[in-house]
């Protein structure tokens, strides 16, 4: 197979936001650039040097218009998702080039085919204040981390967290081997679909690696602008500095030289014509 390089890499992935991009202002929906790459967009007007992704966040309501319409009308894209997909139980969706193969050597398994692709998150609705909307997030932790460790190759010490931690990770890890993820999958979706977004004051997305700091007012999410991303307007929500601060801190400081460095492991490459 051909591989994808770094550049060619990005071109795709800009293709890929790009046609997502279009069908969102046509349909009216809401979006905005998320996590890394909007950060990306705030500090370096484009992808962090050394970042290789892109997110991008929907509200629920929204969230869920794309979907159906990804599956009901033909899109210059895949979709891979758990409409698409029971054995795919990530807490977000991916639309990606097709043509094109992932190869993660990244300690989870890889359950379902991909190709180069962006993330879509969806924005859950939680509650009126926050410490109300704590208790909802946390209700749906464990089962979302057994999905987690459903998903390893094996069991192996976290690079990140202190040695306490690991009697409680090999439990979740044998635990996942067990469970049904489908029937997990739907139990963590079946809490945050009954909650209206536009009806309660605080937000997240569930399925972030940022987890609590994700725990955000929902009016950070009512106003949109536009943000240059590579040289082209793409949408931002409006409180983008409070979101950023939360998850990043001092967030146009830049990190120590040794930990400018991506986290991923994968390799991409073009499928063979047969």
């Amino acid at each position: 197979m051909q591989t994808i390089g770094p550049e060619e890499l990005k071109k795709i992935q800009i293709e890929l936001l790009d046609a997502f991009d279009v069908i969102c202002r046509k349909e009216n929906l809401r979006y905005s650039l998320g996590g890394g790459t909007l950060l990306g967009a705030v500090r370096h007007q484009g992808y962090i040097p050394w970042d290789d992704d892109i997110d991008v966040m929907m509200p629920r309501p929204d969230y869920d218009k794309f979907i159906a319409i990804c599956l009901e009308q033909d899109v210059p894209f895949g979709l891979l998702s758990f409409e698409t997909n029971k054995n795919y139980v990530d807490l977000s969706a991916k639309i990606y080039r097709r043509g094109t193969v992932i190869e993660d050597n990244a300690e989870y398994l890889q359950t379902t085919r991909c190709g180069v692709n962006i993330d879509i998150f969806p924005i859950e609705g939680l509650a009126n204040d926050y410490e109300s909307a704590k208790k909802v997030f946390r209700k749906t932790s464990f089962k979302r981390n057994l999905l987690i460790a459903a998903q390893w190759k094996k069991f192996s010490r976290s690079k990140t967290k202190a040695w306490y931690y690991e009697p409680f990770r090999l439990a979740f890890y044998l635990a996942g081997k067990m469970i049904n993820k489908s029937k997990t999958f739907e139990a963590v979706q079946k809490v945050y679909k009954k909650i209206d977004f536009d009806e309660v004051g605080y937000v997240a997305a569930v399925g972030g690696a940022y987890r609590e700091k994700e725990i955000l007012p929902k009016e950070l999410y009512a106003d949109y602008i536009d943000l240059i991303f590579e040289g082209k307007p793409y949408k931002a929500i409006g409180g983008y500095d409070r979101y950023l601060s939360s998850i990043y801190g001092n967030y146009m400081q830049l990190p120590p030289e040794g930990k400018r460095v991506s986290h991923h492991t994968f390799h991409a490459y073009y499928e063979e014509c047969k």
